[in-house]
Parts: C-alpha cells; sequence; structure tokens
C-alpha cells in the first residue's frame, strides 16, 4: 500500500449530470409539487451479516468499511443477524436496500436462503458485496440465483481458482481502482453473468479458455441494485489493521441504492460551512510540568493559560473525571479552583467523562471486583517516565497509590473501590453539575480510554440526559491512506448509538501506536483528505490534558486553533455535534414532486446537501425554512432555519430564473428565524469569534446592518453588496448570547434608493 495515496475523483461528473439532466427533463412535464403524489424517501438499509463469523454489528465489514460511505449519501444502516428472525417478505418493502457482505456462505443458512428467496422479491434493492450467501454447486443454488437475480445476474454454476491469464474489462477504471491498483495476482473469482440488459459491469473477467471461456462479472450495478466479488471490493491487511477500496463505494452505493436525485443529511456542515469543535478530556489534571526555572506547575493551569484564555473566541469542550478530584481514591483537590475558573469562561462548554476513568469498558461488562483485585497485586509498576502526578510530590508513597494506574496498565486509572456504573454515570455528572455554573449544565458524556461502552452504559448515559462522543480513531493519513479507516457516525451498540468523535485524538489503542507529537502531526492530512475531493468529516480537535504538558504538542494544538481562527469554518460545542450526529438518524424527508420534498423531524440537522448539482439551484421562492445555499465544486449545500420545525424545499434549474429574495450563502455563526422580502431582512444569530457573514442575491444599493440585543442598539455599519449581488459583513459584538440583526436598503431624503 502505497504512503502517498492522494484522493481523487472518479471521473463520473458527467453521469452525475446525466442523471440531475434527466431528472430537471421533469420539470418541464411536471412543475411543482402537485403533479406526483407525496412518497417517502427510503433512508435505511437492511445490512445482513453472520453472527458465527461477525460477532456484533460493529465488528462487521460493512460498520467498518461501508457505513462511512453510506452515512455520507444519507442511509442509515440497520444491523440484522441472519440466524436471528428477519423482517417479513411486505417489511422488506420499506427499507431502501438489502445489503450483505459475507466473507463465505453462513454455516448455519438454510433459513436465510429459505427467507432470501420469497423476501427479496420485495426489496426495493438488493447489494450483495462478497459471498452470495450459498455454496452453487448445492441445494442452495436456487437460492443463490434468487439472491443474484434480484440484482440482474445469474451464477455460471462453477468458479475459477487460477485465474493466470484471465483478462480485466474496466470501461471505467477509476471506479474500480478507487484507492490504488489491485494486485496483478488476481483473486479467485465465481463466474457470475449478466442477465438483466440494464445491469452496467464496471469490471468484467474474460475466463481462460481452459477453465471454460465466457466472461464474469466481478463488479456492476443495475437499476435493482449492485455487485462486487469478494476481493474485488477491498483489500484488506489483516496484520497491519489495514485497508482499501478498490470499488469506488461513494458512486457504488449511490448507483445501486438510489433512482434519482434527493437531498442528503449533512452533519459535517453549517450555516454553508465546515463545522469546527474541540473536546477535551481531563486524563493528566494533576499532572505537573517542572518549568525551566524548577518551577511546578500543574497542566490544567497551562490549559487555562495557553487554550482557555488565549482563544476565547473559539468553543472547547472539557470534561471532568470527578475521580481526578477525589482524594480518597487518588485523586487531589488541588485543580478543583482550576476547573470551575476553566468552566466560567464563556466559551467553555463543562461535560462528565465518567469517575473512576475505564481504560477498557467491556471490561466491566461482565465486571468481577477479585478478578480485578488479583490484576492490581500481580502488576507490574510502570517506570516513571516524563510528567509527574501532583500527589507524587504531595505524598509520594500513600494507602491509594498502588490503586491508581500510572501508564493504562489497569483496566481503569483508580481502582481503591469496585467498579459502579451508577457512580460512573449518575455519580459524575452530580459532580460537574455542582461544580459548573448555573447556567451551563452538562448536556454531554465523553467516553474514556477504549470508548467502546457496553448497551447498558449508554443507555445509562441516555437515561440522565445527555448526549454522548468518543471513539471511531478516525485516520485518513500516510499510514492510513484510506477513506476505509474513517467511521460511520455512530456504533450501533444493541438498540443503543454510541456516537464516534469526529476525530482521532492523540492516544491511538486501535491504529498502530505513535507518540502524541506524531499523532498530531498526522491530524493535518486526515483533515485535508476528508475535506477534498469530498467533504466526509467536519473538523475536529480532541485531546487530553496530559499532552498540555508536551510543549511541542502544545505548540501544535495552539497552530490548530489559529488555523480554526482564521479558516471558512464554523466553531461550534461539541455537544452541538453530538446533537446533530444524534438526529441524523431521525431525519425524514418526503418527495412532494419531481423538483420537492418535504424535511421533518431534522432535530438539530440543518444542512441537506446535493451532489453533483452543477445544473441545480434552490428556488427560493417555492421553499419554506431554507436559509440558503453554498456550493463547494458541484455540490450544492442548503442551510435550514433552525426555527421552521417542517421545511419545504424546491429546487429549479441552474439560472433559470433571476430570484428577488436574499439567501446566506455562509456564515460563522448559526442563523435562525430569517425573515425577509427583497431590500431587507432580520434574523437571530449566535456563534463564537466574529460574525461573518455573505448573503446572495442582494439588490444594488446601500444596506444599514444594526444588531440588537434585548432591543437595544449594541452595533450598526453600513455596507454595500459587490456586482454579484454579495454582500459581506462582519459584526464585531459578541454572539455567545444570540443577536437580533436587521439589514436593511437605505432611502435618501427624497425616499429614492441610496
Amino acid at each position: 500500500m502505497s504512503s502517498g495515496f492522494t484522493p481523487h475523483r472518479t471521473g463520473l461528473t458527467a453521469c452525475g449530470m446525466g442523471i440531475w439532466m434527466c431528472w430537471l427533463g421533469l420539470l418541464i412535464v411536471l412543475p411543482g409539487s402537485a403533479a406526483v403524489a407525496s412518497s417517502a424517501v427510503g433512508r435505511t438499509v437492511l445490512a445482513l451479516y453472520d453472527g458465527d463469523v461477525e460477532h456484533v454489528a460493529a465488528e462487521t465489514r460493512i460498520h467498518r468499511y461501508a457505513e462511512l460511505p453510506l452515512n455520507h449519501l444519507g442511509f442509515v444502516v440497520e444491523y440484522r443477524d441472519v440466524r436471528q428472525a428477519l423482517p417479513s417478505a411486505g417489511d422488506v418493502s420499506r427499507y431502501a436496500g438489502v445489503l450483505s457482505w459475507f466473507s463465505a456462505p453462513p454455516a448455519d443458512r438454510r433459513a436465510y436462503l429459505d427467507w432470501a428467496r420469497i423476501a427479496l422479491r420485495s426489496a426495493r434493492r438488493v447489494v450483495v458485496l462478497g459471498a452470495s450467501g450459498g455454496s452453487y454447486w448445492t441445494d442452495d443454488a436456487v437460492a443463490v440465483d434468487a439472491v443474484l437475480g434480484s440484482i440482474g445476474l445469474r451464477h455460471g454454476r462453477r468458479a475459477v481458482e487460477l485465474t493466470l491469464g484471465t483478462i480485466l474489462r474496466a470501461p471505467n477504471r477509476a471506479l474500480v481502482a478507487f484507492e490504488g491498483q489491485r494486485d496483478p495476482v488476481l483473486p479467485a473469482f465465481e463466474v457470475v453473468e449478466k442477465l438483466r440488459p440494464d445491469f452496467e459491469p464496471w469490471l468484467e473477467l474474460a475466463v481462460p479458455e481452459r477453465e471454460g471461456g465466457g466472461h464474469s462479472v466481478v463488479v456492476g450495478v443495475s437499476s435493482r441494485g449492485g455487485y462486487a466479488a469478494s476481493g474485488y471490493e477491498i483489500v484488506e491487511d489483516p496484520a497491519f489493521g489495514r485497508a482499501r477500496w478498490l470499488i469506488d463505494p461513494f458512486t457504488f452505493f449511490a448507483r445501486a441504492l438510489r433512482d434519482e436525485p434527493s437531498p442528503i443529511p449533512d452533519v459535517t456542515t453549517l450555516s454553508g460551512r465546515r463545522i469546527f469543535f474541540s473536546h477535551v478530556e481531563s486524563e493528566g489534571l494533576n499532572n505537573v510540568v517542572l518549568t525551566k526555572a524548577k518551577e511546578q506547575v500543574l497542566v490544567a493551569q497551562i490549559f487555562q493559560e495557553e487554550i482557555v484564555n488565549r482563544y476565547t473566541d473559539l468553543p472547547v469542550t472539557f470534561a471532568l473525571t470527578p475521580g481526578d478530584l477525589d482524594p480518597t481514591i487518588g485523586g487531589n483537590e488541588t485543580p478543583r479552583e482550576f476547573v470551575q475558573a476553566i468552566w466560567s469562561s464563556p466559551q467553555v462548554e463543562p461535560s462528565v467523562a465518567s469517575y473512576t476513568r475505564p481504560y477498557r469498558w467491556e471490561y466491566f461488562e461482565t465486571y468481577d471486583r477479585a478478578r480485578e483485585e488479583d490484576l492490581i497485586a500481580h502488576a507490574r509498576t510502570p517506570g516513571r517516565f516524563g510528567l509527574r502526578r501532583l500527589a507524587d510530590y504531595v505524598n509520594g508513597s500513600t494507602r491509594t497509590d498502588r490503586f491508581v494506574a500510572k501508564a493504562r496498565e489497569y483496566p481503569r486509572n483508580y481502582l481503591l473501590k469496585p467498579f459502579d456504573l451508577v457512580q460512573e454515570t449518575e455519580g459524575a455528572a452530580a459532580i460537574v453539575r455542582d461544580l459548573s455554573p448555573s447556567d451551563k449544565q452538562p448536556r454531554l458524556y465523553q467516553w474514556t480510554g477504549d470508548a467502546r461502552p457496553s448497551e447498558e452504559m449508554i443507555a445509562a448515559t441516555r437515561g440522565l440526559g445527555l448526549l454522548n462522543i468518543n471513539g471511531g480513531e478516525a485516520r485518513f493519513d500516510q499510514l492510513y491512506p484510506s477513506a476505509a479507516h474513517l467511521p460511520p457516525i455512530a456504533r450501533p451498540v444493541g438498540n443503543q448509538r454510541q456516537i464516534y468523535a469526529v476525530g482521532a485524538d492523540e492516544v491511538p489503542l486501535v491504529r498502530m501506536w505513535r507518540p502524541a507529537v506524531e499523532a498530531l502531526r498526522g491530524l493535518r492530512t486526515t483533515l485535508g483528505n476528508t475535506e477534498a475531493p469530498r467533504r466526509l468529516k467536519g473538523f475536529n480537535l480532541h485531546y487530553h490534558l496530559m499532552t498540555i504538558g508536551n510543549s511541542e504538542a502544545l505548540h501544535l494544538i495552539q497552530a490548530y486553533l489559529d488555523e480554526a481562527r482564521n479558516a471558512p469554518v464554523i466553531p461550534i460545542r461539541t455537544s452541538d455535534y453530538a446533537a446533530m450526529a444524534d438526529d441524523f438518524f431521525r431525519v425524514e424527508i418526503v418527495a412532494t414532486g419531481p423538483s420537492s420534498w418535504s424535511i421533518r423531524n431534522r432535530g438539530a440537522v440543518q444542512t441537506l446537501r446535493f451532489d453533483e448539482a452543477d445544473t441545480v439551484e434552490i428556488d427560493l421562492a417555492r421553499s419554506e425554512g431554507v436559509l440558503g445555499s453554498t456550493r463547494q465544486g458541484s455540490v450544492l449545500y442548503v442551510s435550514l432555519d433552525p426555527a421552521v420545525a417542517t421545511v419545504r424545499l424546491a429546487l429549479g434549474a441552474a439560472g433559470s430564473k433571476p430570484c428577488n429574495l436574499v439567501g446566506l450563502r455562509d456564515s460563522r455563526w448559526q442563523v435562525s428565524g430569517l425573515s425577509r422580502d427583497t431590500f431587507a431582512w432580520r434574523f437571530s444569530a449566535q456563534g463564537y469569534g466574529p460574525g461573518d457573514f455573505t448573503w446572495e442575491g442582494v439588490a444594488p444599493g446601500r444596506y444599514r446592518v444594526e444588531a440588537h440585543r434585548a432591543d437595544k442598539l449594541v452595533w450598526s455599519v453600513d455596507v454595500e453588496p459587490d456586482a454579484r449581488g454579495q454582500l459581506a459583513f462582519s459584526v464585531a459584538p459578541a454572539a455567545i448570547e444570540p443577536l437580533s440583526l436587521s439589514i436593511a436598503r437605505q432611502q435618501d431624503a427624497a425616499g429614492g434608493v441610496r
């Protein structure tokens, strides 16, 4: 695998534009929404896996690799183990599609194949990655043909093990060599033949004459789904924990699962800009740094002075593990005042990060105190390197010392008392509430360590009304140069969801280990690869307090904050992102016509996206609850008004008619409650740092911008739009507490326009 991989476009722009042009043709025949009955846009994909091989949903290849591109396309994944009861044939039709990715036919497959033979007839789309689910040389053959036939294929009842001499035919190699070329030695393959005329082969193999000749489809799509054979969809390197896509998963799933363009809920963007958020865990709160003058300085003090006080225009979420302040289990009360001072800063959000800081949450699913005590008794004391804890200076040999992990050698940080889930959740949250300012109560729980909580643990935080985040370890850099190493939005855990962090922190647990400084440097590449050629993730700066004690790491963190301060991003709180991620799974989209949709139950999701949308634009006159739109290449991002519960969105052909309504192009603040006419508009805005706004469709003239708080004018400026009709300005007053803004065209004494 090359470490110099550069993400690239697939060359499908023409194809994508073709879909839009065909669809836009309907606008001429069926304008508006009255000509077409309303229909729900299918967003849920039924994902089937073999629990004998992949024991839980989060271990499946569908979750680890496919769910990220599916989420990017707006799909929600519902997992079912084929060993268990599956949806009825009637229920299957409600899914956007059915997806399987078996490495081999399931051992216990009879019930599944009997179900597939009947149920898949009613499926909207069927996508088969890897094995078909049956053995073609056995009685499974009829069911195998039923599965493949639902896509437009049939099995040739043979396989090619010795592939020497096989010739590849790929009309568009970018679609089947997405992240690099395949191995010259082709994997063995089962011969699968095209059945439907609308099946589009992406990769065909010319079978050697010694193997019977003919052709076999190994990758392709149709109007009924898609197929990618084992070894031709992805390449995995289990020894190094790496993988890379062979097929272009974004184009493949879009073509296999979607008939026509529809709005995509997007959690990477807000007010037309890439989101930025930062969250920090208190691990290292008691660490002490010795300065050059041999002075002892708490890391918490460095964090307050070098991050909190220096970057008042950027929000940061700081999560406390209360055990850090509990001297009865090995913590220390000294940093308490620093914690309270940090949380009292207007831009800092308080949150919870357990009580005793579990490093391996799965260890506590079947907790045994005797086993934990035995682990403590036989643990080898790690060497003393780097930072020291405050307790080491105050009292180097306390009765609690051996019950405090020094280098994550135990399943949790503080082990003096038995693990108690109530204390880790409810108890920890109560302490954080007591220490937080009365007007800033915690909304978020940040998972510690490996961030792999059980269903019960997640439910416990949800029961307290807390959002949750962490885990995933997103990487897309030189060592992991593939979108396959980016996690989806959330981890499925029974009936619960754990929201993954957008960015990996500086302490690798799943990926290859590297020092914190190198991890922070690697974030630069991941940020670039997840912004272009497609925006896959927001900008998330995630680290632990202990890292601040390393001066080089501190400077890297400050460099990222300087970038966020000056980049065209929108800073938000971590809990805001967690709410968006939660609500992504609930958004309901109903097509009300060939060019219009109704969007309901979207919660905190305030952006919709259209891909390959060069030929369309928002029709503001026919829309309701739409603030405006912006473009990034061929992608159209649509900003929604949080004050409008049900949005009505309409599109038209680009440049088809002039619009006399202004629209928000982008803003560093969140906009809500927009009221507008041709020459004046008003709204509420909240955000961090300077309030940069750009509005489009503004008629020529001089405009007065005014900012009010509690009906009192606090700021104003006169501005004019440029020749393109774009009006840009920056509001100076802080808006952590919302401001009311109004913009109106000025008139001269005679009543004329200035």
